[in-house]
């Protein structure tokens, strides 16, 4: 399946519109009436024949069998499990008696586990199997869940057929001649022949056109997913990148030997310099945040997207001052101004409603560094964007569209604690049908991310380059930094 561009989606009051979404009277289903919750389901018992018997077989044998109930009761309009359960007992028997003739007993005494004495008494007394154990009974169930429960699936397709082929049987489904003719040959076409191609896709959206023929039998389907749900273990899978190996220890001294020679040149030939102050002190909060993670070798945690937003953030802000200071000379101190306005407001309202002496903003040092060099009476505290563009505005400008596009937007995720990256980072794959395939805490950091150590160098490397360009470092200690080559994840140095 081709998934759509970004430019294919509809672009409307900030949300990116699906070309799916986008078209008339196209919406997403409910539980009840989805393939896998609501209809799946219903339809089980014609997947455990043909899993049993083999598609050629059970295909021929299902169409005998759906003769036989339009034979015994022609007011029944679907296969659905529950509509069958829901006829006279008497015919119930009939049916059942042909059934376990035509494919055995056993074939549906799977789902006795579901369909027991109390709420289905015929059909329970028919197709239990004392032989079978319970155990054996889900087993068997679960993997028939699981090859149907894709509705692309060539074994759910015939099931659909099934399904479809009962209601042109009735006389409740009229298609043209052509399209007759496809399902005719259906049964006796392989799924690698050149037909089934064509077959496939149309057996499924007709099937589809079956939904608002009958409403959805909800009791029925609760209990059953109760039932299966409760009957069975999770059966997790938790992805697992391999943990980084690489020792950049001698990286990290080549970037620190870098900072080191421009913090010596600012301290010594332009202490004053405002441009300089701010570029170097955004440079070594990148530096800081980065050696954070290789202290504590978090290269492959949640901290470690938070390191790389942070920098990209960090670089795309050095890249936009400096475009504005050819409008703006003053923009160096509006941009500090800036900063501490931010910090003032935090401890203006912790004056006001008062904070807990063990919280981590210490109201005491922070008053400090407000009121460092000018009081903070004249320090207005701006709610807005910095310059009132946000960081998307900004990457755009510096032209950093990829970095925010892909790098920033992703980690954001994760700082925010959006969905995509709980699921991501927090959550484990249950692989098990009868649970839904749900996901379950990672409260035992099973989850091993992928390392953001390559991220956190490139753009480290992007931020050494413009404090090179700015203000310069030797050509020595550049190139140990540039020439610096990391090996792939796994691989120790």
């Amino acid at each position: 399946m081709r998934h759509s561009t970004l430019s294919e989606h509809k672009f409307k009051k900030g949300v990116f519109i699906t070309p799916f979404n986008s078209m008339d009277n196209i919406y997403e289903l409910p539980d009840d009436y989805s393939w896998t919750y609501g209809r799946m389901p219903e339809y089980l018992w014609i997947a455990l024949i043909l899993k049993r018997q083999g598609r050629e077989k059970g295909l021929e044998i299902l169409q005998y069998i759906i003769s036989e109930v339009h034979l015994l009761t022609p007011e029944i309009e679907t296969l659905r499990l529950s509509d069958i359960l829901r006829l006279d007992e008497s015919i119930q028997a009939r049916l059942y008696d042909y059934i376990v003739k035509a494919v055995s007993a056993e074939t549906l005494a799977p789902l006795t586990i579901v369909l027991t004495h109390s709420n289905a008494p015929t059909f329970s007394r028919y197709f239990c199997c004392p032989e079978l154990t319970i155990e054996e009974r889900r087993n068997i169930l679960v993997d028939a869940m699981n090859t149907v429960i894709d509705q692309h699936s060539n074994e759910a397709t015939d099931v659909r057929y099934i399904v479809i082929y009962f209601h042109l049987m009735i006389g409740k489904l009229k298609v043209q001649p052509q399209q007759l003719d496809i399902y005719k040959t259906y049964y006796l076409s392989k799924h690698d022949d050149e037909v089934m191609r064509v077959a496939r896709p149309s057996v499924r959206s007709t099937e589809m056109l079956l939904l608002n023929d009958k409403k959805p039998d909800t009791p029925f389907l609760e209990n059953f997913w109760r039932v299966v749900s409760e009957m069975s273990d999770c059966e997790l899978y938790a992805t697992r990148f391999p943990e980084e190996k690489n020792n950049i220890g001698s990286y990290i001294s080549s970037v620190y030997e870098a900072l080191n020679y421009l913090k010596d040149v600012f301290v010594t030939t332009e202490p004053l310099n405002a441009k300089i102050k701010i570029l170097l002190g955004i440079g070594t909060y990148s530096y800081k945040r980065f050696h954070e993670l290789y202290s504590h070798n978090m290269f492959n945690s949640i901290a470690g997207r938070s390191c790389v937003r942070v920098m990209v953030e960090d670089y795309i802000m050095m890249k936009y001052l400096l475009i504005k200071e050819s409008e703006r000379p003053d923009i160096w101190s509006e941009y500090e101004r800036y900063g501490l306005g931010q910090y003032k407001l935090v401890l203006s309202r912790s004056r006001e409603k008062g904070i807990d002496n063990n919280a981590h903003f210490d109201d005491s040092y922070v008053e400090l560094l407000v009121n460092e060099f000018l009081e903070e009476e004249y320090i207005n505290m701006d709610t807005k964007y910095f310059e009132k563009d946000n960081i998307r505005i900004k990457a755009k400008l510096v032209g950093e569209d990829e970095l925010y596009g892909l790098y920033y937007d992703y980690d954001s995720a994760f700082e925010h604690g959006l969905w995509g990256a709980i699921r991501e980072s927090s959550m484990i794959k249950c692989t098990n049908p009868a649970h839904l395939f749900h996901c379950v805490p990672d409260i035992n950091d099973d989850i091993v991310m992928k390392s953001v150590l390559p991220d956190c160098i490139k753009v480290m490397n992007k931020t050494i380059k413009l404090l090179d360009k700015e203000i310069g470092i030797p050509e020595e200690i550049y190139n140990e930094v540039m020439r610096y080559e990391l090996k792939p994840s796994g691989e120790t140095n």
